[in-house]
């Protein structure tokens, strides 16, 4: 996915060395991986909950520690991926461009690859959801590949600005969304458009169901690419920045979720804190937003720190991390098999959900060890490192 810089950690304070890739940025696509194969688990092979992360409901949550953690930790899952994407573009385009790629070849690969995303959501990630749930609306659905891949190519656009530019958008496109879902009734989401609903309101629009809108999240993706400017011009500063950006977010989270404002879509419902924690995340309020980018932030800050002991010890974690979009296909595709297999349905048998969670992750690690090799050796020109 991202041609990146390998660092090695000498002693206790990490040095930069020429070639290879970022370690703490693939541990953390890695970790990403599998807290969000976590929460498939739950989708897959266990009842729903009840659980409301919407803009038009009051937010609820699962009041079991093990069934609240287990979904909760799996948010750090598409705010990583649409801001590792943005940076993964910024340093991408770096790496082409060294090797003689020119401006228009990097836009058009961004293009292509933006499409095949969106190709996947409606083939094979959808096929995966219909495999659980046989109701062809999943077909319909448009989910985190489409968005993403309509991200890359809107994204591809922004590529041509300066960094003030992709600022600008970034955060008119996270202000405009919070600002739209504040001024609309709860009462009328079942009303809206398909356009409304894709580009800034999360739910239905018909028989289409939208859980990632394209304009927030673009605006998370301009955010990553500014990220990675930085972090290419000193990879070493911008990792020690990750500390005081991660920190300075996780404190605006706190500040936000104590007082009514536009980046609340919905106060907590109860004293609790859980309820203090589950904060909008269709689509992503400012507050809950800050939360998980500064959560990402901290852990790759923690693994930059640690890249000795994830060099030794975390091969799984960096596996699933270099082949992460062929692992998300490949693991919806297991779990929906394990569906019928073992259960031809739900169930509610906490263990027994996590023992097959752990039993995916085991088939997965091979496949994806084997799926970067084959990616690795391919040309920069080829279609496979599309993917």
């Amino acid at each position: 996915m991202v041609e990146q810089v390998q660092a090695a950690t000498a002693a206790t304070r990490p040095k930069e060395k020429a070639g290879g890739r970022a370690l703490a940025l693939d541990a953390l696509k890695g970790v990403i991986m599998v807290v969000m194969a976590l929460d498939h688990t739950r989708s897959f092979l266990m009842k729903y909950d009840g659980v409301k992360e919407i803009w038009y409901a009051p937010a609820t949550y699962n009041p079991q520690i093990w069934d609240f953690v287990s979904r909760y930790v799996s948010h750090l899952a598409a705010p990583g991926f649409f801001f590792l994407m943005g940076m993964g573009m910024v340093l991408m385009a770096e790496s082409r461009r060294k090797i003689g790629w020119d401006d228009n070849k990097v836009f058009h690969s961004f293009l292509k690859r933006g499409a095949i995303l969106i190709l996947l959501q409606f083939t094979l990630e959808n096929l995966a959801w219909f495999e659980r749930s046989h109701n062809v609306v999943h077909f319909l659905s448009t989910g985190v590949l489409s968005t993403l891949g309509a991200c890359m190519i809107f994204g591809s656009f922004m590529m041509r600005y300066r960094a003030k530019g992709v600022a600008a958008v970034s955060v008119m496109a996270l202000l405009a969304t919070a600002m739209i879902i504040q001024d609309l009734d709860p009462a009328s989401h079942d009303d809206q458009a398909l356009l409304s609903a894709v580009l800034f309101v999360a739910g239905r629009a018909g028989a289409v169901k939208v859980n990632y809108p394209i304009i927030p999240w673009l605006g998370v993706t301009g955010l990553g690419m500014l990220y990675g400017w930085y972090w290419a011009a000193d990879r070493v500063r911008g990792y020690r920045t990750a500390l005081y950006l991660g920190l300075v977010l996780v404190a605006a989270f706190v500040a936000m979720r104590n007082f009514p404002g536009f980046w609340n879509y919905r106060m907590p419902v109860d004293g609790s804190v859980q309820a203090f924690l589950q904060a909008t995340k269709y689509p992503p309020s400012l507050s809950w937003l800050s939360l998980m980018l500064g959560a990402n932030f901290l852990i790759v800050w923690l693994f930059w720190k640690g890249e000795a002991l994830v060099e030794r010890y975390g091969q799984v974690l960096l596996a699933y991390g270099r082949s992460a979009l062929f692992f998300y296909i490949v693991h919806l595709h297991v779990f929906g098999i394990m569906s019928l297999i073992f259960f031809n349905g739900h169930t509610t048998i906490v263990s027994m959900a996590g023992v097959l969670w752990l039993i995916a992750l085991a088939i997965l690690w091979p496949l994806c060890t084997w799926y970067g090799r084959f990616k690795a050796g391919k040309d920069a020109d080829s279609i496979w490192r599309l993917l």
